[in-house]
């Protein structure tokens, strides 16, 4: 037998995985199978070629493979609302975020109907209680919110670098962060225990200023440069987040708002990403680090980190300082840390994807370039809100609806075919025993699984297999 080369195991890895996992293509072909801080920043590592990759558990499904184990009340449940009705921005007219081009009722009942079929209860207040109490026992506690408990709400706001001034840049819809700040509130949590946050953007002023009812008086926003009603969010210096590889970089910390918090909620952007391939829920918290770079503060945590070379998803040849090679499938991923981390996904009541205005990746303005092609959007806005308890699974379902967008596997820059995209998603569902041999020490984080085909969308529990995703639509 011909032995290779490592290049060449690294590039048929690559090529192998992409066309066995991603894309249209990819599900046709699937069948199931048997179950000291640094001054300055040294040079971006490589990850490494594990010496002999782990053979993932394998269940069989429909789609393939599953990997991992289900989470949540209904294990591996995501569900998607979609109503095009609640987005009529035309594209081109003032900003997408103003809010007559939102409908504020059908986005509250989006979030009420989704959170009915997540939990299988029949009001908000019941659908949240059941959210809390799941999260109290699994921790072995009882009960559910009690006023006093902190409330850190991740909301994905990379477009926003200032409070004002803001124009068609992508961030949390403010009809969505309204829709849930209302929610918790009349369902009983105190305005004073929630702070929604982004430590490394600013939270923007159509946020802030849709937020800014009576009823929500006294709830926080953090940010990166706090000012204007914001606080800033500040470093917990005692608890540096401890990474399974060493990145070479400098140290990360969280804010203390998450570290003194006992529930988060992620509540993260539907869009590619033209380093990682796509950025859902798991990416959101690159936007949770706190890091210096050039001895200062800065609003790129993953760069003075030293994280985005274990994220790329293929060769990335920019400016200097911002090329990596492609991070292979079954290589360490610094966002399982970061899923499994004790003060992120270790205190997730609720994992969301805000898909009202999805976007081609993470530097696009909107525009009429961004409407969504594939069924079922036909040309309109994405229009949509995803809830899952399982990050994964959210992700995985997030990821196959992207990947089979036109306009994203048409973009130059987000998903080629032999984009890596899912190696994080392989490496969380079997953290305890991942493909690249990293000790995580961390178990299944959740999921992953892949739909029948683009048409039906159909995962292993909705067609009747004891394991895998189930997706339901409202």
């Amino acid at each position: 037998m011909t032995q290779l080369t490592r290049r060449e195991f690294l590039k048929l890895s690559a090529v192998v995985a992409a066309e066995a996992l991603a894309g249209q293509s990819l599900l046709s072909a699937c069948s199931p199978k048997p179950k000291a801080e640094p001054t300055q920043l040294a040079e971006p590592v490589t990850p490494a070629e594990p010496t002999k990759p782990a053979e993932p558990t394998r269940l069989a499904s429909p789609s393939g493979n599953v990997l991992g184990v289900g989470r949540g009340l209904f294990p591996g449940r995501v569900v998607w609302a979609h109503n095009p009705l609640a987005t009529t921005w035309d594209g081109q007219s003032d900003f997408w975020w103003n809010e007559k081009f939102t409908d504020q009722k059908l986005v509250n009942e989006m979030l009420s109907n989704s959170l009915h079929q997540l939990t299988g209860q029949s009001s908000d207040t019941a659908a949240w209680d059941a959210l809390f109490t799941y999260f109290k026992t699994q921790r072995g506690q009882s009960g559910g919110y009690r006023p006093g408990e902190k409330i850190a709400i991740k909301a994905n706001l990379n477009g926003s670098k200032s409070h004002s001034g803001i124009k068609n840049d992508s961030f949390v819809s403010p009809a969505v962060a309204l829709a849930l700040l209302n929610q918790l509130i009349q369902v009983g949590v105190k305005p004073d225990d929630i702070t929604l946050y982004d430590a490394s953007r600013n939270v923007p002023d159509p946020l802030v200023n849709a937020c800014g009812t009576a009823a929500l008086a006294g709830v926080h926003f953090a940010d990166f440069s706090g000012g204007d009603g914001r606080e800033a969010c500040q470093r917990d210096l005692n608890l540096p987040i401890q990474w399974s590889v060493n990145p070479n970089g400098n140290p990360a910390y969280l804010p203390t708002l998450v570290t003194q918090a006992t529930y988060l909620i992620n509540l993260s952007l539907f869009k590619g990403h033209s380093l990682a391939g796509v950025t859902l829920t798991s990416k959101n918290h690159f936007g949770t680090l706190m890091s210096d770079l050039d001895r200062k503060p800065t609003i790129n945590p993953p760069q003075g980190a030293n994280l985005h070379g274990f994220v790329a998803a293929y060769d990335l040849n920019a400016a200097p300082g911002w090329s990596w090679p492609q991070a292979p499938m079954g290589s360490y991923s610094p966002l399982v840390d970061l899923i499994g981390h004790a003060h992120l996904g270790g205190k997730t009541l609720l994992f969301m994807i805000d898909a009202l205005y999805g976007v081609e990746d993470q530097n696009a303005e909107l525009s009429n370039k961004s409407l969504f092609q594939s069924a079922p959007f036909n040309n309109h806005w994405s229009s949509s809100l995803f809830l899952s308890q399982d990050p994964l699974a959210l992700d995985s379902v997030g990821a196959d609806i992207l990947v089979n967008e036109p306009i994203m596997v048409t973009h130059p820059d987000v998903l080629p075919k032999d984009s890596t995209y899912q190696n994080y998603l392989h490496e969380a569902a079997l953290a305890d025993n991942p493909p690249s041999r990293t000790v995580y020490k961390l178990p299944s984080l959740g999921v992953h699984d892949h739909w029948n085909n683009p048409t039906e969308k159909k995962y292993g529990r909705n067609l009747g297999f004891s394991e895998g995703i189930e997706l339901i639509m409202v």
